[in-house]
């Protein structure tokens, strides 16, 4: 039976969410069989939003990247933490790519797809197969943005060289050095169950939708001022004011039908929420923090007025109808 080996870093769930929504295409539209490798967590995350499937689907866990570490309560990257994540995940590289070839060699691989894992395109290159990345970046040049040594670095722009071509989401960073054969394409989301966000609208309109990641682990509470309004909201968050709050489940599996019953949402700039929004014809608001991985996305959005800016005061502060005026700013482009 053909069958797709696919990739997804481990390195946050923007990459699993975005590439659920091109392996459910797949399956749907051929007669592949998938095998999803990424580490245990995402994983289990991935049968919950594939459900239906199983049989077409082997999954195989396994950490595929070196995470980067953050200052506490913070978007901030360590850079001496992250460094000694790159190093051992560098040193284990080896190993885990032997024990992926000999899971695979025996299996009747067309191809593998990376998203953005070196990990993948090294076991590519032992299968003899071709290789292809998606990504709207890759690690060497947010590694080099961060300041972590070229010398660390230095094997992940090697690898990506390899690759047999390289999709381009749309509104992807610099990647200076990458000199393989590249495709820019568009924006990818899951589909939004019609019945289900049109549900979630009768029930609770108006709404917004709200995870905005680092900030939720500070003990502050949240000021809301949404008369009859509601929050969708992921994490543990304290809200007091006058609002009805909706708590999602950490890893919801379904957050583009949540965005989609929303009158805007506030998130904290990763590809895959923002891919989910302008998709969706949301508008939404940036949490603004100091440097951080996706800095260079936020500023597009910024300077092109896609998005508008929100601080962590006026969040803790929440008036709905400040914010309602912000949102009405944005530009809406037509995806």
């Amino acid at each position: 039976m053909k069958t797709i080996a696919y990739y997804i870093t481990d390195s946050g769930f923007g990459h699993l969410t975005r590439s659920t929504a091109i392996i459910e295409h797949i399956l749907e539209n051929s007669e592949y069989y998938l095998i999803i490798v990424c580490n245990k967590a995402q994983n289990d995350h991935a049968k919950v939003g594939l459900r239906g499937y199983e049989e077409r689907l082997i999954f195989i866990d396994v950490d595929t990247d070196a995470n980067s570490v953050f200052m506490e309560n913070s978007l901030k990257v360590d850079v001496e933490a992250t460094e000694h994540n790159i190093n051992e995940y560098l040193r284990e590289l080896p190993m885990h790519a032997k024990y992926q070839y000999n899971l695979l060699k025996a299996m009747d691989i067309a191809l593998i797809i990376t998203d953005i894992s070196i990990l993948g395109i090294k076991v590519a290159t032992r299968l003899g197969v071709p290789c292809i990345g998606i990504s709207n970046y890759t690690w060497y040049n947010r590694y080099k943005a961060m300041g972590i040594s070229e010398d660390i670095i230095e094997i992940f722009k090697e690898w990506y060289n390899k690759l047999d071509l390289l999709y381009r989401f749309e509104l992807y960073d610099e990647m200076e050095d990458i000199t393989c054969p590249m495709e820019d394409v568009g924006l990818v989301c899951r589909e939004v169950n019609e019945m289900a966000s049109s549900d979630l609208k009768k029930t609770y309109w108006p709404a917004v939708y709200m995870s905005v990641g680092q900030v939720e682990k500070k003990q502050e509470s949240f000021n809301i001022n949404f008369p009859s309004g509601t929050i969708f909201a992921t994490g543990n968050i304290n809200v007091e004011g006058n609002v009805h709050l909706v708590k999602l489940p950490a890893r919801v599996s379904h957050t583009q039908d949540y965005i989609s019953a929303s009158s805007f949402a506030l998130i904290k700039g990763g590809w895959s929420s923002v891919a989910e929004c302008l998709i969706l014809n949301i508008p939404f608001g940036i949490l603004v923090q100091d440097a951080t991985e996706d800095e260079e996305l936020v500023a597009k959005l910024f300077e092109r007025k896609y998005a508008f800016q929100i601080t962590e005061d006026e969040l803790r502060e929440f008036q709905i109808t400040h914010l309602n005026i912000k949102s009405q700013a944005c530009v809406r482009p037509k995806y």
